[in-house]
């Protein structure tokens, strides 16, 4: 009989999960599937519309943030690559175009369903983040449920609270609005009040919706799988946050409410609905542009890209 893929989960977990910070035990890295040689190969058939490749500076209170392409580099070369060098690959959405990925995929929230059976996703995802020795993942916000799961290396992370000041409404509103990526203005006091943990293989990390979180690497390759899930109570705040940054954002509405449930919810996800079908906030949306080539030569592993290449690319 095949081993959970939840190792060690029990009532707490369950009760705590998308609420509060739960750290437990996985068997995910004992699949065959996160491997480097088995990531290679998922590397050479990934989309570029399915990978960010990112680097960044090194101080936490400035995120500066630059992106890149893999180009024509094999999967081996890339993860060999980001091993010596100074930048983070993130493959999303693998059950898409990976039917391994998926079908593990499946299993994961099969087991999350048996634990939880009030715990219904009718959508969920799962990616895989490749980076660097002693990178950092700037202070930042995610929109969706969301658990990272370490598979090789080990990471520093912090977890904060997600309300204010940690997570300021408006902030929120413009990474649900699309107007900014995930990132939110972080204080170094506010590692006073964060959830800190050295992750290590085997271990999984599940957290408050919206919870902000930042990360540093050890002196290691460090691979890690996220899922992220939407249910209808994460549907619901992203409807209200969305519809939030519209009437503050274009009519200029203030003390605007982000309670969730009851009936106040339906007229504010009827505006998230409409405004987004119509592509209203198409203009402030926040578009990616590369930067730098992956290249095993180059400093860091990085080599500029050109400015032609930069529009076309």
């Amino acid at each position: 009989m095949t081993k959970p893929l939840l190792a060690d989960w029990n009532a707490q977990f369950s009760k705590q999960f998308g609420e509060q910070t739960s750290l437990f035990q996985h068997r995910l890295h004992s699949s065959g599937l996160f491997d480097k040689a088995a990531l290679a190969k998922l590397i050479d058939k990934t989309p570029q519309e399915h990978y960010g490749l990112n680097t960044m500076g090194r101080d936490p209170s400035n995120p500066v943030w630059r992106y890149g392409l893999i180009g024509e580099n094999s999967g081996k070369t890339v993860i060999d690559t980001i091993e010596k060098g100074r930048m983070w690959l993130n493959i999303q959405r693998i059950q898409d175009y990976a039917p391994e990925y998926s079908e593990l995929l499946d299993d994961l929230y099969s087991e999350f369903s048996r634990e939880m059976p009030e715990f219904k996703p009718f959508k969920k995802s799962l990616g895989v983040l490749i980076s660097s020795p002693e990178v950092q993942v700037f202070y930042h916000a995610d929109v969706p449920g969301q658990s990272l799961w370490q598979l090789h290396g080990e990471k520093q992370v912090y977890i904060y609270p997600n309300r204010e000041p940690f997570l300021p409404q408006r902030a929120l509103e413009g990474i649900i609005l699309g107007d900014t990526e995930e990132e939110i203005k972080y204080d170094p006091s506010f590692d006073d009040h964060a959830d800190k943990f050295l992750l290590k293989a085997g271990e999984a990390l599940n957290w408050g919706l919206n919870g902000p979180h930042r990360v540093v690497n050890e002196n290691c390759l460090n691979i890690s799988a996220t899922t992220e899930h939407w249910t209808s109570d994460v549907r619901n705040s992203y409807a209200v946050n969305y519809a939030n940054g519209v009437l503050r954002k274009r009519f200029g509405a203030t003390q605007l409410s982000q309670k969730s449930d009851g009936l106040s919810v339906y007229p504010k996800a009827a505006l998230a609905l409409a405004w987004k079908k119509l592509n209203l906030n198409k203009a402030d949306e926040f578009v990616r542009v590369p930067s730098f080539w992956l290249d095993p030569k180059g400093v860091d592993g990085m080599t500029p890209m050109e400015e032609d290449m930069k529009k076309s690319a």
